[in-house]
């Protein structure tokens, strides 16, 4: 082991020109209208069966509003031949759904209806007009059906999905903050924490000499310990590629074709085998204020230009939410969830320094 060498409070390793950056700082984020696009598949299914013989009204890109829909529906509904109240109302809107648009649209719906003078109750002998607000892919629907003299009236409006904006869509209530925690002139492929060592510290997987090796840090960046992985036998590459998954003394290299496994505590003893490597998936953080879970994403594809990172929301239960970004000084090499469900060590390669640079990025609650 090599003993690192303190200069104006920066660690530098002989064997390892390791910097280490303790500084915090939070990094701007920029909000971009994310929404996916498939929605309540049950009830989309449904309306589409009973109603697609029907001829819906679409309205011009140019009125693309919820309100405007809401007030022409009850248009429609209003001349219904022989619809007469009193009516009673029944909403169905998916939950997630709703958590975007809100209710305010059946409250104008109903005021839309009284000026029409059309008669509302909640008595049950009351006639039901059920009325729904689905999204499809390209058009949001809404729907009204009531059955008048025997037969089923039914009312649709469509509005063009890719130019709608809903007018009060939620904000995401996390931020990401981002803090440089290392930095090396030497090739960096994935970083690790290690929360369950008693030192708190970092691992890393190198790759110096066309060779990849296992770095072991404590929480102050210094060199512990360093294990050459020459057993996989990898062929030099310009292009190396390598994911490392530390797990208390444990620990799993991937690299092409190959696997290893070690234990810091038998550094000799590294096993590795061909395989065909099961690379690790989209990292998905969950802050406290958000069970929904948050995807982090690498925009870019080209290691010569700066990347962004892409904070998105994960599956239907933030739908509508702000997605965020986070710019990098260069190409994103690898994204590595930590055992804090809230934080992730990501690599980068500064393209003005040369350095090969380890964020923490943690998703905290709150603007």
């Amino acid at each position: 082991m090599n003993h690192a060498q303190s200069v104006s409070g920066i660690h530098l390793g002989h064997a390892w020109p390791l910097i280490v950056v303790l500084s915090s700082l939070l990094n701007a984020v920029q909000p971009i209208l994310d929404r996916p696009l498939f929605r309540n598949l049950p009830l989309l299914t449904s309306l589409f069966l009973v109603f697609s013989p029907l001829q819906a009204h679409s309205l011009p890109p140019e009125n693309t509003s919820l309100e405007d829909a809401v007030r022409q529906l009850a248009g429609r509904v209003a001349a219904i031949p022989n619809l007469h109240g009193p009516l009673r109302l029944q909403f169905f809107q998916d939950a997630n759904f709703a958590a975007d648009t809100g209710k305010e649209w059946q409250e104008s719906f109903r005021q839309e209806l009284e000026l029409h003078r059309l008669t509302l109750s909640d008595e049950p002998g009351a006639i039901p007009l059920r009325v729904g607000l689905a999204e499809t892919p390209t058009q949001l629907v809404l729907s009204a059906s009531a059955r008048v003299a025997d037969k089923d009236e039914v009312r649709l409006i469509t509005l063009p999905r890719i130019t709608f904006r809903a007018p009060n869509l939620p904000v995401a209530p996390i931020r990401i903050e981002r803090q440089l925690v290392y930095q090396s002139s030497e090739r960096i492929l994935d970083a690790s924490s290690l929360w369950n060592d008693a030192e708190a510290g970092m691992a890393l997987l190198a790759y110096r000499n066309d060779e990849p090796s296992a770095v072991r840090l404590d929480d102050s960046g210094e060199v512990k310990q360093t294990i050459s992985l020459a057993a996989a036998g990898v062929p030099p590459s310009r292009d190396p590629r390598g994911e490392l998954t530390v797990r208390a003394n444990d620990a799993v290299v991937l690299l092409p074709g190959k696997s290893c496994e070690f234990n810091w505590t038998a550094a000799t003893d590294v096993k590795c085998h061909s395989t065909k490597p099961d690379w690790r998936g989209t990292t998905v953080l969950t802050p406290s204020c958000d069970a929904g879970g948050w995807k982090l994403l690498a925009d870019g594809s080209d290691w010569t230009s700066p990347d962004s990172l892409r904070v998105e929301p994960d599956g239907s239960l933030r739908e509508g939410s702000a997605a965020l970004r986070s710019d990098f000084p260069g190409p994103i090499l690898g994204i590595n969830g930590e055992q804090n469900p809230a934080s992730a060590l990501v690599v980068t390669r500064n393209l003005r320094t040369g350095n090969y640079e380890v964020y923490k990025i943690t998703l905290a609650c709150g603007d």
